[in-house]
């Protein structure tokens, strides 16, 4: 049980319990979150082409700049153009 202590009209009032949270569960649910932070960032690399460019610089181990973005992308749309269409 609580112990007890006095308010100023001398009416018994219980302490504030304190916080009971359980840190293991607290850290594995942050690091849950983080992780599906990181996964929908790495998602929206690959949409938005950053992904696609950062591989295409290491390859062919450029530095970006707006030319090599420009050679980046006319192979994209020679790739994409080889591609054949479906339906």
């Amino acid at each position: 049980m609580s112990p007890i202590i006095a308010c100023s009209a001398d009416t018994p009032v219980r302490e504030k319990p304190e916080a009971r949270t359980n840190q293991a569960s607290a850290r594995a649910i942050s690091a849950a979150i983080i992780h599906s932070f990181r996964v929908l960032a790495a998602a929206l690399r690959e949409i938005f082409d950053e992904s696609a460019y950062q591989r295409f610089l290491d390859r062919s181990q450029m530095q970006s700049s707006p030319n090599a973005y420009k050679t980046f992308q006319q192979e994209n749309e020679q790739a994409k153009s080889r591609r054949p269409r479906c339906c």
